[in-house]
């Protein structure tokens, strides 16, 4: 079973692969398709840091 801080890393990981493809992309060519994919992409990375960063428990757990 993965530790708390090996999720954590992984997290990071993905989110830091995530927004450095993002920000590769050149807005001057991109298709509509792509930025909806990258801009998606950076939404679900940018919420899978701020649950690491939410206290257990707290007020909207799920």
């Amino acid at each position: 079973m993965p530790t708390r801080e090996g999720l954590e890393s992984a997290v990071v990981i993905v989110a830091g692969q995530t927004l450095a493809g993002a920000e590769s992309l050149r807005l001057s060519t991109a298709t509509p398709e792509e930025l909806a994919y990258h801009l998606g992409a950076v939404k679900r990375s940018l919420r899978s840091v701020l649950q690491l960063l939410a206290p257990p428990g707290g007020k909207g757990a799920r």
